[in-house]
């Protein structure tokens, strides 16, 4: 056998297992699945959406690539998002269960969601540690607003309305409540005259916040004082 036909031989040994190997490894090459029809991707999306599987409800919504999974698929992305700010605020209060900030931003998270009856107890909490920042201040007037305690709704808005403060939403929604919620406004033009004042603390009869701290910051008693019910419900578009 020549050199050239031996070096032929030789090259064709090396070749065909390579060859052989190659396509070994490409049959075990996972295939991505076929997305499934429109109509079953939403079906699925939706079951994982009712289970609480933001992320994989998002998947499914933006594969059915209609009209109506759009706009689940948007619900999707903002309740996930907002699944993980909550495990994030969970996380900081058992490091910290004193954490201020992280009660008074579970509180919004809740209330952002509609559940003002849990969102409540963590904002006044958040008040009774360390104080609220005036969007917080707000909501929890509306909360209060919205159960028909004017009192304490008047007092969150008026505190996030004072001087130095001067939140513009607050003192907006300051000038409506008081003719919704009519005689009950004095107490909270009382607070208001104070603060105009120079007072550094509030009047203890006047509601929730009537115990502020000479810092300025909200604070919060437990037990309320006995009231007149206000309206039993009012509707904030109205206002």
């Amino acid at each position: 056998m020549s050199v050239k036909a031996a070096c032929a031989v030789v090259l064709l040994l090396v070749v065909v297992p390579m060859a052989a190997f190659t396509a070994g490894c490409a049959s075990r090459t996972p295939q991505t699945p076929p997305a499934p029809p429109p109509a079953e991707a939403f079906e699925a999306g939706r079951k994982a959406y009712e289970q609480g599987d933001f992320a994989q409800a998002a998947t499914l919504f933006a594969a059915a690539d209609t009209p109506q999974a759009k706009v689940y698929l948007g619900q999707s992305l903002t309740r996930d998002a907002a699944k993980k700010a909550f495990a994030a605020y969970e996380a900081a209060l058992r490091a910290d269960p004193g954490q201020g900030d992280a009660m008074e931003a579970m509180g919004l998270l809740l209330a952002n969601q509609g559940e003002t009856a849990q969102a409540k107890p963590w904002l006044i909490k958040a008040g009774t540690t360390g104080g609220l920042s005036p969007e917080a201040l707000l909501r929890l007037g509306d909360i209060f607003l919205a159960e028909g305690n004017c009192r304490e709704a008047l007092a969150a808005y008026d505190k996030a309305a004072a001087p130095q403060v001067g939140y513009a939403p607050a003192v907006r929604r300051l000038e409506a409540v008081r003719g919704l919620c009519g005689g009950k406004a004095a107490l909270a033009s009382g607070q208001g005259k104070a603060a105009r004042n120079g007072a550094t603390e509030a009047d203890p009869a006047a509601g929730l916040y009537g115990q502020g701290t000479k810092s300025g910051r909200t604070g919060a008693s437990q037990t309320p004082a006995k009231q007149k019910p206000g309206p039993k419900t009012i509707d904030l578009n109205d206002i």
